[in-house]
């Protein structure tokens, strides 16, 4: 059996102006990620990477890990198909239509602006509210065609998990580091669970936490999912979800 290793980046600039920007919390995740993978022994035959800035500043402080101990890693291998999706892109331009159309929305987007201190609360409220709808193809009559919708996503993310298991499926033993996001990983694992409802799926996006590590086993086309969203790696003040 060989396995693949899915890790999420670390905490990103939620509500800054660039929000593909590791913050100081997120270097310090993931230097400790990178610690915790040395000292557990683990080695890499292959490392994928999304093409996310924050992709790869996560995977930066893994390989300085490792070079710290002298130890080698693969060179990444950049894929487009473990890019995160456009949600909030795509809730950015259709927020004005779902605050009329969606009471909830309507409600916890009328609240922040009238009450600062919520901003942050009611917008990740919004948020979810919005990726659900988004999901389960709720919004598509007002989507922006610049931006694949959430099945067009799934589609793209499967075809990645396809290449790399049809690579590997000859080899044995191997162990794959996949450096991507949290939408890129529920895609995964709903494929691997089975999980047909869109709505399950897209809620365990909003559960991965910052550098978990989520491992799948497979053999040939084969696969079972050992573990979801672990971070034996970070302290309670590190563990973060956005």
């Amino acid at each position: 059996m060989s396995r693949l290793l899915y890790f999420r980046h670390a905490q990103a600039s939620y509500g800054k102006a660039d929000y593909d920007q590791l913050s100081k919390k997120g270097y310090r995740q993931s230097e400790h990620l990178g610690n915790h993978l040395v000292t557990q022994g683990i080695t890499f035959d292959h490392i994928y990477l999304g093409p996310l800035k924050r992709h790869r500043q996560t995977l930066s402080k893994v390989q300085a890990a490792y070079q710290d101990a002298g130890l080698d890693l693969p060179d990444p291998i950049e894929m487009k198909e473990l890019e995160e999706h456009r949600g909030p892109e795509v809730l950015k331009s259709v927020l004005h239509i779902l605050a009329e159309e969606d009471e909830l929305i309507g409600q916890w987007e009328a609240e922040r602006k009238s009450n600062p201190a919520m901003n942050i609360k009611n917008g990740l409220l919004i948020f979810d509210r919005a990726m659900e709808l988004w999901a389960t193809g709720a919004i598509n009559h007002h989507h922006p065609d610049e931006f694949l919708n959430w099945s067009e996503f799934r589609i793209q993310v499967k075809r990645g998990y396809d290449q790399i298991l049809d690579q590997h499926k000859e080899e044995s033993g191997l162990t794959i580091g996949l450096f991507t996001s949290g939408g890129t990983i529920s895609a995964t694992m709903g494929h691997v669970l089975g999980i047909e409802q869109d709505r399950n799926i897209i809620r365990l996006n909003g559960i991965v936490q910052n550098t978990s590590i989520s491992e799948v086993l497979f053999s040939g086309h084969r696969v079972t999912l050992k573990s979801f969203n672990e971070v034996p790696h970070l302290p309670a003040d590190l563990k973060t979800y956005v």
